[in-house]
């Protein structure tokens, strides 16, 4: 006699940044998988480096388009297409890569390059576009993206205002919004960001974020200055108040603001792409689901990729345990998993041994699938 169900599994890690991509931990995680069980492979991401290629992995196909570094370096940015909708990421466009920035660079960066894709995408025909919004070096508070939309930055005298993000104090005046709003007519942005930071405030963009892309304390605070005063300019010119304000607003150095005023919605990137990438229905109909990133810490319980895989899998009664590189959290069931497994507290050196790190994410994948198959529904 057949058997009625057979166990399934579902695997669904973010990368571990830095070592391994989202995809190779899910071919680790199904060397641990018993045999007898059959699993789902879909790895996730949350809008930040590593989205477009996961959507592709995921059946999306693969394209390039022609752009700019956030410093103004010619290059091309992989983008993810099915029919009409397209992905794009900040963070290969105007993210930090390998480079070590400055805090003039912090300030020098701009999101020139994303306006650049987003035209691309939208006289190609695409008409629903993603924009994953991490990891970007920017500041700016997507002034470049406007700019290469159209926009116009005045001064005072009437004069485009160039340069970088500091000089964002001299806007006074802004010309050209209707090619930018009607170039997007039509077109369903979304801003799929891991964060909820205003653009400005004490919490906002320069205060929580400039540092790590290079900025020291006297450029922070230009560069929160500049985020105020722009804000203060543009906000009326679009016929709205306190967009500024507004959670999400403040992702990548303010680009979730600007896609705002431009129409766009900003919702959270890792629902966003557990949807797109068809990872939230296979979820649902697992017995167990395995997840996990590099690093497990408070970050992830505000909204991160595993974050949300285990918090659907609790939704629909379906237990979700977690492989991490690192867990600086306390006990071994933290948030939402039900159990979670560091592998490097079974070797410190998988961190600099990629062939060791994946042989520990298929024992420990093994194990967890041992304790939590036999009292999965």
């Amino acid at each position: 006699m057949a058997d009625i169900h057979r166990r399934r599994v579902v695997l669904a890690p973010d990368k571990f940044k830095g070592t391994l991509t989202a995809r190779e931990v899910a071919e680790a995680m199904l060397r641990g998988v018993p045999a007898d069980i059959e699993a789902d492979v879909v790895p996730v991401a949350d809008g930040g480096d590593g989205s477009v290629y996961a959507a592709i992995t995921a059946g999306w196909q693969p394209g390039t388009l022609p752009t700019v570094d956030a410093w103004g370096d010619r290059q091309e940015t992989p983008v993810a297409v099915s029919g009409r909708a397209a992905i794009a990421e900040v963070a290969s466009i105007c993210g930090l890569g390998a480079r070590k920035p400055t805090a003039q660079d912090a300030a020098r960066a701009s999101s020139y390059g994303v306006g650049m894709v987003l035209h691309g995408l939208v006289t190609r025909g695409f008409n629903e576009i993603t924009l994953g919004l991490g990891g970007s070096a920017t500041t700016d508070a997507g002034t470049g993206m406007l700019r290469a939309l159209g926009v116009r930055l005045l001064d005072a005298h009437g004069r485009d205002v160039f340069g970088d993000s500091r000089a964002l104090t001299s806007v006074t005046g802004v010309d050209g919004l209707e090619q930018a709003t009607r170039l997007l007519d039509g077109v369903q942005l979304t801003l799929a960001c891991d964060v909820d930071t205003p653009m400005v405030g004490s919490d906002g963009s320069a205060e929580m974020f400039a540092a790590q892309k290079g900025a020291d304390e006297p450029t922070i605070h230009q560069l929160s200055e500049a985020l105020r005063h722009v804000a203060d300019v543009l906000e009326p010119a679009f016929g709205v108040r306190g967009v500024c304000r507004e959670p999400g607003s403040g992702a990548a150095g303010g680009l979730g603001w600007a896609g705002m005023l431009l129409g766009g919605k900003v919702t959270s990137g890792a629902r966003t792409f557990l949807e797109l990438l068809g990872a939230a229905d296979k979820i649902a109909h697992a017995d167990v689901v395995v997840t996990g990133e590099g690093r497990l810490d408070r970050q992830t319980l505000r909204g991160k990729a595993p974050y949300v895989v285990a918090e659907h899998a609790r939704n629909h009664g379906v237990p979700c345990v977690a492989v991490v590189g690192h867990s600086s959290l306390p006990g071994s069931a933290p948030g939402p998993f039900d159990e979670v497994v560091a592998i490097d507290r079974a070797d410190p050196k998988c961190i600099d041994d990629l062939d060791l790190a994946r042989k520990l994410i298929a024992d420990a994948t093994g194990s967890l699938l041992s304790r939590h198959l036999s009292s999965s529904r």
